[in-house]
């Protein structure tokens, strides 16, 4: 609707401005004349006027606006029910209380006697532990890291242990276990003698192969410190 309105208003504007501009063509034709017949001071003929006569059946015809009527919207409104009316006793009588007779009171009842408290049983006697079997120690005296020469001597293990030969006691001997690698070197730096070491490594870590070549290689690294 909007839309048709603002087209009716463009050609209406349209229509006014083309009157507009006949209009002014023509004053400007009766000024032109006004000033010939002042000059010349003659009496204006009919057939100057003929060409200005314009009928108004000439003018363009101006077609109405059509303005359509809004739609309006019935309005229905809501159909609200009657109430019925509930009749409300403002002051219900209240109800009578009802009567509690005196009951005689009841007898009380004997505690029992307690029970006699039972006897403690006798502790059982300790089991004694069976002694674990006692693993033959093996012998190394004729293994090659105790006959074999170890080199430079070390004030510290830590220094005579290549990052390669560290890498691979971690991984080998001591199961990924760097904690476990770093605890034992420190230990066996506070021992004072290679068979001391030896027995503190047959106590720890019984499962290594002693005839193996990484043994022998952590061994040779013992020895530099121990002798």
């Amino acid at each position: 609707m909007e839309n048709n309105r603002t087209e009716i208003l463009r050609e209406i504007e349209s229509e006014l401005a083309s009157l507009k501009r006949q209009v002014l063509a023509l004053e400007e034709k009766v000024e032109s004349l006004r000033q010939v017949s002042a000059k010349e001071e003659s009496p204006v003929e009919e057939s100057d006027f003929t060409d200005m006569e314009i009928g108004i059946s000439d003018l363009p015809e101006v077609a109405a606006p059509v303005v359509e009527a809004p739609v309006v919207e019935p309005v229905i409104e809501p159909v609200v029910e009657p109430v019925s009316e509930v009749i409300v006793d403002a002051f219900p009588e209240p109800e009578p209380e009802p009567v509690v007779e005196d009951l005689p009171e009841p007898e009380p009842i004997p505690e029992p006697a307690p029970a006699p408290a039972p006897e403690p049983e006798p502790a059982p006697a300790p089991v004694q532990p069976k002694p674990a079997p006692a693993v033959p120690r093996p012998d190394t005296e004729r293994l090659p890291w105790r006959l074999d020469k170890p080199g430079v001597s070390v004030k510290n293990i830590r220094s005579g242990i290549s990052l390669y030969d560290r890498a691979l006691f971690i991984g080998t001997l001591f199961k990924e276990d760097y904690a476990l690698y770093d605890q034992t070197i420190s230990e066996l730096n506070g021992l004072s003698g290679l068979d001391e070491a030896v027995d503190y490594l047959l106590e720890r870590f019984p499962d290594w192969n002693l005839k193996s070549d990484i043994v022998y290689n952590f061994m040779m690294a013992i020895r530099k410190k121990l002798g």
